[in-house]
């Protein structure tokens, strides 16, 4: 413990006596492992760190899959089937969507609900922080109106009164008695504020809604079920229903995902496969800083041969060398860490501005990038472990000195005695350049792949578009009819509002979040190629006078219009996708399809129109999927309990324009409420959130690797002239001119970036294979990226090069020779 001591502090005094060398390795070093805290902590908060609920790792969220992949939510079919029959479940819960309209201080608000089984929380295992759960009594039909009121809800409500227990809250005009509080920030499922029992009795139910795939399905595994065990036995139970029920199963099965997954809408896991790439690039960037301080103290080591020569003729042993250099290296490692997780502290922010992470529940806790214990204890592993990398090839070279008198000869010929060194110092810059050249491809296509993505023609004009939501109360418009007469009211006194240029009404705009509407159709006279094969659309139902506010462009016949009303002939627009998969090559005109749900057929509908594609599914985003546009006033099957999109096309201030027309709405009715008044482009914003997140990490660190590689390459081009100083004088005084020695060092140069080059297109390549999936319109091959980045790399090395190359060139050779 003495010799350490005494170790940390002559390392200390060798710092402070050298400012310059120690700042540029601090700063280095926390480059590299700043960027890594960082990146960790996002890692953290999305997929380590310990959520609201019980034993998160058994827990499992189910989905009904069409033709064994499009995702649906969960029929009562599947869930009873499930929570009776499947042995590898220990629990299970089902949830269901509900909107309530809640009166606060004289405002009417829509609360967001969810209708759960007595056994869903108690799945996920969530404690109340005040009062209880839902009994198994209260979750029957006919049950008491009682609910469960989120953390949030009960501050706002009741100032996080215990006395409020017990007392009512008025939700569509019935009083519900509060019977608990749940944790903080918990609001699962549906970013839910309330909770009610779901009161069905499941065998009682009409078939249409058993098999309705409306629903959130949770269940948790026994101990020692692992999920591929679970899943294939609910695949298993699913081909039974679909024996047992043909008629709507047919092409259906079941699947179990992480919860994990599920509340960071990640079905796919493209989330995860980003935080993988993006630990790959940051782990690439600090081995570039741990090869340029490497570089630094192989070159800084020549200055210190003397000294570690005069140690060993001293008595010192080479491991007591060893120990001395590495403590300092480590010391500096430290220093190099602490300045990274500042760095990180002040990174942050900006990384959860540019979050991925679009949870459907748990926000607050997936995206709370914070610095904890979990974090601190990685920044000091890699900071360890950068320290004794960087540290330990150099310490081995300096303490192999044989004693003094080697190190007096070796200085007397060290033109000759540095070339071992410089082909240590020449292998560090081949790892660099092919550690940024990687980066560099990847940062290319990510980049490539983000434009072509913000390229994609949406299919309407999102500027000028102004949207709000109007919750309509189930109780006070129950019928079509007084939801139709609501629409024309409201849209009658919006269209004559200055700065209104159209307007119309939406079950959903594009690329909406939450949850929006799909139908299964099926197309007169052209039965599916496959039985297994389920035709589906996207839904929407829409009034007169929406699409010509959206901005969509007609190809074909015409748009919905007000002569398209519930006793009319039932209508439909399609787009032209769903043209190409239902009429391939023929006339689409006076075609008739008709939707399809739970085995119910509605009425067959006649194409009046076809509109281009447009972009309506935020999760299918890089697809073409068919949707199709229906009259509101016209729909077979009870309109689902979500709300009304009203899309006003603007001129102006859209401030201006929103605050008319929620008068106009208030003018219909004073108790509705409005919520999520936007302009669209704010809610068009955050659908590349994913690919513009990658898309700027990728280019930074690409941007800071290449950097790092150009000083490295610029540091050991330099040295390399001062150890040749003699040698290129000797080669100028028999006639070389600058030229001469400007090839000479540049080519030198050249070969170190040409064999980085080459390593780096094949760990590029390796590299894209993580990328693939998360591309569009770009292969992971793409040669003009791998073109482009070796004419970046070459272009930066060649300027690297050329300004020790420079002053190798204006060497005077007398003077370098007399100082051989």
């Amino acid at each position: 413990m003495h010799n350490l001591w005494q170790d940390v502090r002559y390392g200390l005094r060798t710092f402070r006596a050298r400012p310059g060398f120690t700042a540029v390795v601090v700063i280095t070093l926390a480059l590299g492992i700043g960027a890594n805290t960082a990146i960790f902590s996002a890692f953290n908060a999305i997929l380590l760190r310990p959520l609201p609920v019980a034993d998160l790792e058994r827990l499992v969220f189910g989905l009904a899959l069409r033709e064994g992949f499009d995702p649906f939510g969960t029929s009562f079919l599947d869930y009873a089937l499930y929570r009776d029959q499947a042995r590898s479940l220990a629990s299970s819960g089902l949830a269901t969507q509900r909107q309530f309209h809640l009166l606060h201080q004289g405002e009417p608000e829509r609360v967001v609900a969810a209708a759960v089984t007595a056994s869903y929380l108690t799945t996920l295992g969530v404690k109340p922080v005040a009062g209880r759960l839902f009994t198994g009594d209260e979750d029957r039909p006919g049950g008491p109106a009682v609910a469960l009121l989120g953390h949030a809800l009960w501050q706002r409500l009741f100032a996080s009164d215990p006395a409020s227990i017990g007392r009512a809250v008025e939700l569509d005009g019935t009083p519900y008695s509060i019977v608990g509080v749940l944790p903080p920030a918990f609001d699962a499922p549906f970013s839910a504020q309330l909770w009610i029992p779901l009161q069905v009795r499941i065998d009682a139910l009409p078939f249409d809604q058993r098999a309705a795939t409306a629903h959130e399905f949770v269940a948790r595994l026994k101990p020692g079920v692992r999920l591929d065990q679970a899943d294939a036995e609910l695949k298993q139970l699913a081909r039974r229903l679909e024996q047992e029920h043909p008629q709507v199963r047919q092409g259906w099965s079941f699947g179990l995902i992480p919860l994990r997954r599920q509340y960071l809408a990640d079905l796919d896991g493209r989330a995860e496969r980003l935080l993988l790439v993006l630990g790959v690039a940051v782990g690439f960037l600090l081995l570039i800083c741990c090869a340029n301080v490497a570089s630094l103290l192989l070159a800084r080591g020549v200055s210190r041969e003397t000294e570690i020569a005069i140690r060993r003729s001293l008595g010192a042993g080479r491991g007591r060398i060893l120990q001395q250099l590495l403590t300092e290296s480590l010391l500096l490692a430290f220093a190099g860490g602490g300045a990274g997780v500042l760095l990180a502290f002040w990174l942050l922010p900006g990384l959860g501005a540019l979050t991925p992470i679009q949870a459907t529940a748990l926000g607050p806790w997936l995206t709370d990038f914070r610095i904890d214990g979990r974090v601190l204890l990685f920044s000091l592993a890699i900071t360890v472990l950068t320290g004794s990398l960087f540290g330990l090839a150099p310490a081995l070279k300096a303490a192999g000195s044989n004693g003094l008198m080697s190190a007096i000869k070796r200085a007397e010929h060290h033109a000759g005695a540095g070339k071992e060194r410089r082909r240590s110092l020449s292998a560090l810059v081949v790892g660099e350049v092919a550690l940024a050249a990687t980066l560099l491809v990847g940062g290319g296509l990510v980049a490539k792949s983000f434009h072509r993505l913000q390229s994609i023609d949406l299919g309407f004009r999102p500027d000028g578009l102004l949207t709000m939501e109007l919750p309509l109360s189930p109780a006070k418009y129950r019928a079509l009819s007084q939801q139709v007469d609501f629409i024309d009211q409201v849209l009658q006194r919006v269209r004559t509002l200055p700065g209104v240029l159209a307007a119309g009404i939406t079950t959903n705009v594009p690329m909406q979040r939450g949850t929006t509407l799909d139908s299964v159709f099926e197309v007169e006279g052209h039965a599916p190629p496959r039985p297994s094969e389920v035709p589906i659309t996207a839904h929407r139902a829409v009034s007169p006078g929406y699409a010509e506010a959206l901005g969509v462009t007609l190809l074909e016949g015409r748009l919905l219009d007000a002569n398209d009303q519930q006793r009319a002939l039932p209508v439909a627009v399609v787009s032209a996708e769903l043209v190409r998969q239902s009429w391939p090559g023929e006339d689409p005109i006076g075609k008739r399809l008709r939707r399809v749900r739970a085995g119910q057929r509605g009425p067959w509908m006649t194409v009046v129109g076809v509109v281009k594609d447009v972009k309506e599914d935020r999760f299918n985003f890089r697809i073409a999927r068919p949707v199709w546009y229906v009259p509101y006033a016209q729909q077979p099957f009870p309109p689902p309990a979500l709300p009304l999109n009203l899309v006003v096309r603007t001129e102006g201030n859209w401030g201006d324009v929103a605050a008319s027309v929620r008068a106009s709405v208030r003018a219909v009715d004073s108790s509705q409420p409005i919520a999520n008044v936007m302009p669209l482009r704010e809610q068009l914003a955050d659908v590349l959130i994913g690919e513009r997140f990658s898309a700027v990490l990728m280019t930074v660190l690409a941007a800071m690797g290449l950097l790092l590689a150009a000083l490295g390459l610029y540091g050991v081009i330099a040295y390399s002239v001062g150890q040749r100083k003699g040698e290129i004088g000797l080669r100028m005084a028999l006639g070389a001119g600058p030229r001469d020695i400007l090839r000479l060092v540049i080519g030198e140069g050249a070969w170190l970036v040409g064999a980085g080059l080459a390593l780096g297109a094949a760990g590029g390549w390796v590299l894209t294979r993580l990328l693939e999936t998360n591309l569009y319109g770009v292969s992971s091959a793409d040669p003009a990226t791998f073109m482009a980045v070796a004419v970046l790399l070459s272009s930066v090395a060649l300027l690297a090069c050329f300004v020790p190359a420079r002053r190798a060139s204006r060497i005077e050779p007398m003077a370098a020779l007399r100082s051989e």
